[in-house]
Parts: structure tokens; sequence; C-alpha cells
């Protein structure tokens, strides 16, 4: 029997000394303690009430910060002036040509005819007509240019929402390890209750190594958790200069359901469409364009030239001329061109037919997935408060050594994984949102951040 207590006593040490070493190696021991109860009740208020939740207008100051300053902004700002820069290309084919060039030699050729020579030339070449294939061409870099706009958008979005889908990453890793951190106190009050009623006769030495072994079980989800909070704020410094931001869930802000019914109207103001509209737009114009060109072109040409071989008065010659130009054989390049420009137009406008299809869908699961995840929480939220009603009378039978202690357990395993399953629907509902929004192309006015 002796031996029995100090095999006990030597157990009861090593477990004690191992969970201090996995508290210290968690961090655990540097959170302060709050009740699980306590902590539970506010995530059900809250998903039961988003009055309880903080202002919309706060996730709107913390995303502004980053947005306009991160290297993916920056770019697009980049992207939308060299479409500028690609107009005032084309533009500049209207203006006059000029070119000179000055010479100077030896020329030779006849009798006492040999000797210096020098030459300068001025030329000005002014485009007349062109069938209106410059025109068509400025028109077809304005619509890349739309393009490019509405590229930018769509990348814009991407970024915005990649900046409120790693806050709220952040918000979901350090509420689940609460959690975690509530139940682990929980098993460890459980445990000390559970060695009093030990001394009491009210429990057996088996409860007291069941008690321990589920309190290890709970601290060993610890160092998992705090990994997946480090890196979600891995993932915000991408972002944020500092992850002390205070981070909580925030309402939903109101948005009108006509701006999310699926029209013909609706799929044609997104950005993917717009963009897709652009370039086939362009195409049409840059086909038109090549086909014109076989006709040719009118230019008008005035040129000067002064001479001067050092043995005759200088030689000035000036002309101006009307010019006829047209390509008679070119190798069959000039209908290739017309060709590739052809399937270009083409095979845009089966793109744009099927993006706007996939669109279409994608729409639609948006709507579905939002509306799934609302309700989810709603659901959960009433879980919670099966799971722990549940767990208080497992654990007051228990107390009346009315049920087994593997019973309480299960309770407490089922209130902690509701709580956490109903976090997880918050954060995903509002993603879910956010993300249904992107999809209509309603993120950007939202948080005031449109071009």
């Amino acid at each position: 029997m002796m031996r029995f207590i100090k095999y006990k006593i030597l157990f009861c040490l090593l477990f004690s000394f191992s969970i201090g070493a996995q508290e210290i190696e968690s961090g655990l021991v540097k959170k302060p303690k709050e009740d699980l109860n306590v902590t539970v009740e506010s995530i059900v208020g809250q998903a039961k009430n988003q009055d309880k939740l903080r202002e919309f207008k706060r996730l709107k100051e913390v995303v502004s910060v980053p947005f306009n300053s991160t290297p993916l902004f920056l770019q697009t700002l980049e992207s939308l002036k060299l479409a500028e820069e690609k107009k005032n290309e084309v533009f500049s084919r209207f203006l006059p040509r000029v070119t000179s060039s000055v010479g100077g030699g030896i020329k030779s050729g006849g009798l006492n005819n040999d000797g210096n020579s020098q030459s300068r030339n001025l030329n000005v070449t002014q485009l007349v007509y062109d069938f209106g294939v410059t025109g068509k061409q400025l028109n077809a870099a304005e619509k890349e240019a739309l393009a490019s706009q509405s590229k930018v958008e769509g990348q814009r979005t991407d970024l915005l929402l990649a900046i409120i889908t790693a806050i709220h990453e952040v918000y979901r890793a350090e509420t689940q390890l609460l959690l975690s951190q509530g139940f682990v106190d929980t098993r460890r009050g459980f445990l000390e209750s559970t060695k009093q009623r030990e001394e009491l006769g009210g429990a057996s030495n088996a409860d007291v190594i069941r008690a321990e072994t589920k309190l290890s079980e709970a601290l060993d989800k610890i160092p998992v958790q705090v990994k997946v909070l480090k890196d979600s704020r891995a993932k915000l410094l991408e972002f944020f200069e500092n992850t002390d931001l205070n981070l909580e869930l925030t309402r939903l802000p109101p948005i009108n359901p006509e701006k999310l019914s699926i029209t013909n109207d609706t799929v044609q103001k997104n950005y993917v469409i717009k963009e897709l509209d652009n370039q086939l737009n362009a195409a049409v114009l840059q086909f038109e364009a090549e086909k014109n060109s076989s006709f040719g072109r009118f230019n008008l040409q005035a040129a000067y030239q002064n001479t001067d071989t050092n043995l005759l008065s200088p030689q000035e010659q000036s002309s101006l001329l009307l010019t006829y130009q047209i390509d008679i054989f070119t190798g069959f390049e000039r209908s290739s061109k017309i060709n590739q420009a052809s399937y270009r137009v083409s095979a845009l406008e089966f793109e744009r037919e099927r993006q706007k299809r996939e669109l279409e869908t994608q729409l639609r699961q948006s709507i579905n997935s939002y509306d799934a995840q609302a309700a989810s929480v709603l659901s959960r939220a009433e879980l919670v408060t099966g799971a722990k009603l549940s767990n208080k009378v497992n654990k007051e039978l228990f107390e009346l050594n009315k049920t087994s202690i593997n019973d309480l357990f299960r309770s407490q395993e089922e209130y902690i994984s509701a709580a956490k399953n109903l976090v997880d629907a918050m954060v995903d509902k509002n993603l879910s949102f956010y993300q249904m929004l992107a999809n209509f192309g309603l993120l950007l006015p939202m948080f005031d951040l449109g071009a």
C-alpha cells in the first residue's frame, strides 16, 4: 500500500511538471485568465445580436491604412499610366513627323571636280488620310485603356478582400486560442475538484487519473493553435507594420437587396465582363483598321536640301508633295494580320460568353454561401446554448454519482467544440458576405476605395 502511494505521488509530480512545461512553451501562463462561460456567452450574444459587435466603420478605418500603400496598389497605378501612354503613342501618328540630317565628305567625279562636300536636309511628313486606320487604332487604344481600368478594379478588389480576410483570420485564431485556454482552466478546475472528492471518498483514483489525462489532452492542443495564430499574424504583416490592432468582429454594413439581384445589367457591370467588353471592342476596331490599311494612305511631304561642294555656290532644293503610298505585295503579311485580328475577335466573343455564364453561377453560389453561413451562425448559437445546459446537467449528475465521468467529459468536449464551431461560422459568415460583395463589384464602393 505504501509503495502504491509513493508511485501515485511520483506520478502526480511528473504530471504537474509536464503541465508546467507545456504552459511555458505555449505561452498559456502569459494570457489573462477569463472564465470559459463568460467568453462563450459573449460570443453567443454577438452571434444572435449584431448590435453587440463593433461598428463597421472600425473595419473601414483599419483597412484604409494599408490599402493605398501596398505594392499591388502602387503597381495598378503604373498600369493605368502605361495604358495612358499607349493612347498618346497612337495619337502621335496624327502629328507631323520631322526628320533632319547633316552630312559631310569628299565628292569626286569629273575633271577638277574633286573636293569637300556638305549636305543638310530637313523633311516634314504629315498624314492626310489613311481611310480611318489611325482613328480606329486610337479608339482601340482608348478601349484597351478602359479594359486596363477594369482589370485594375479587379486587382484592387482582390487586394481589399485579402486584407479583410487576413484581419478576420487573426480574430479567428485569437478567439479559438482564448477558448482553448478557458477550456484548459476548466479542466484544471475539474481536476482539483476531483482530487478533493477523492479525499472525501466521493471519487476514485481512476477518476483522478482520467481527469489528469483530459487536462493533458486540452494542453496538447494549445501549441498548435499558438502556431496558427502566429501564422495568421505573419500574413497580416504583409499589409500592416504591426499586428497590435485590437481586432474584433464588426457589424456587416447594410446593402440594398436590389444590388444583389442577378440581371443582365448586374453582369455587365462586373469588372471581369467590363474588361472583356472593352477588349472585344478594341479587337473589333483593330480588325477594321487592319482591313482599311490595305487601301494605303495619303501623306503631305515637305523637304528642304542644301548641298555645298566648295566649287560652286551652294545648291538649295525644296519641295512640297502630296503622295499616295500603298503596299502592292507584302508576301501575304497583310492578309495574315487581318486573319489574326479576326480570330482574336472571335476568341474574345467566346471568352466573354463563357465568363458571363461562369459569373452568373458564381454570383448565385456566393448568395447561397452567405445565406447558409448566416443560418449556420444562428443554429450553432443554439447548439452552444444546448451544449452548455447539457454540460451543466451532467456535472450536477456526476456530483450526485448518477452519471459516469466519461459522460461528463463528453459533454465538456461537445460544449467547447460547439463554441469553436460558432466562432468559425461567425467568421465565415463575414468573409462570405464580403466575397459576395466582391463578386457583385460592390466591395470597393462599400469601403469608399473605388477609382
